[in-house]
């Protein structure tokens, strides 16, 4: 009867940490302008988008620009930056959790004005 129990406590726990870490990554982000439009539902329709710290370090001769993303420093291609109206930087991942580098970015939506947070 315990083991029944323990069993149907912790689906019932992986179903509420899931929904949260959904609900996170979904397009409810609280920026209804950007989530209207067709690039937030092309590059986050997955639920795949965070909101990052990301500075721009400088560019490369093969179309990429050199980035810090959350302390690490790589290069991303530069179609994969779109300018967007919001606040914050998303950087869109093929594998959520994954490496932060090229090949596991999808896009980056990055602030139509000046500054990135």
């Amino acid at each position: 009867m315990q083991l029944r129990h323990f069993t149907f406590t912790c689906s019932l726990l992986t179903i509420t940490i899931c929904g949260s870490i959904f609900l996170c990554w979904g397009h409810d982000v609280g920026e209804p302008d950007l989530e209207k439009l067709p690039i937030w539902s092309k590059c986050c329709g997955e639920g795949d988008c965070v909101s990052q710290r990301l500075r721009i370090l400088g560019k490369e001769p093969a179309k990429k620009i050199i980035v810090e993303i959350e302390g690490i420093q790589t290069s991303v291609d530069k179609e994969k930056f779109s300018p967007v109206p919001t606040i914050r930087t998303w950087v869109c991942y093929i594998s959520p959790g994954g490496a932060i580098r090229n090949e596991n970015i999808r896009c980056i939506l990055y602030p139509e004005k000046s500054g990135t947070t």
